[in-house]
């Protein structure tokens, strides 16, 4: 994450170079950058969710034209589990908060997040790869073990709103 941060800060324009000068903005626009990294990320992790969406569409199509349709509502729910997780990710809150909101996102909860978001990468990688695994016959048992971990990973997604919610209730750090 704090790559993907240096990265936008090495492209701000001359302005907003100056506009750092002024005391009490750059706070303001350090959380601005980190909003912007953090919306990036979520959409790159969305998007692996998708890779492993279609690609599982991609098989439902190849099982049902080869006639094996045994399993394909579980290849479905599959398919719907995958498309909610994505945008669950896609739209969750941010991992930063607005200059004048009442509940500031301190620095430790935001390395949390980033933490959080980085072992979410991982089981995404791991989504796709076991949907581009799959074999040519529906195989219930590999479809039961992806279903698993599909719900699995969605669940492990409510532990990021857990951040949100404690700073909610502390009045952030």
């Amino acid at each position: 994450m704090n790559e993907g941060l240096e990265r936008v800060r090495s492209r701000r324009n001359i302005l907003e170079q100056l506009i750092d000068k002024i005391p009490g903005f750059s706070g303001y626009q350090e959380r601005e950058m980190r909003h912007e990294v953090d919306k990036i990320q979520r959409d790159w992790l969305a998007d692996q969710i998708d890779r492993a969406r279609f690609a599982i569409n991609g098989k439902i199509r190849e099982w049902t034209r080869a006639g094996n349709l045994e399993n394909l509502d579980l290849a479905g729910t599959i398919e719907k589990g995958l498309d909610r997780l994505a945008n669950r990710i896609r739209h969750a809150d941010y991992g930063s908060s607005g200059f004048f909101d009442a509940v500031k996102i301190g620095k430790s909860e935001l390395e949390r997040l980033y933490a959080f978001d980085l072992a979410l990468s991982d089981t995404a990688e791991y989504l796709a790869m076991q949907v581009e695994g799959l074999p040519n016959t529906a195989d219930e048992r590999m479809l039961r073990r992806l279903m698993d971990a599909t719900v699995a990973a969605d669940e492990k997604f409510d532990e990021r709103a857990t951040v949100f919610e404690d700073v909610t209730r502390t009045g952030g750090a």
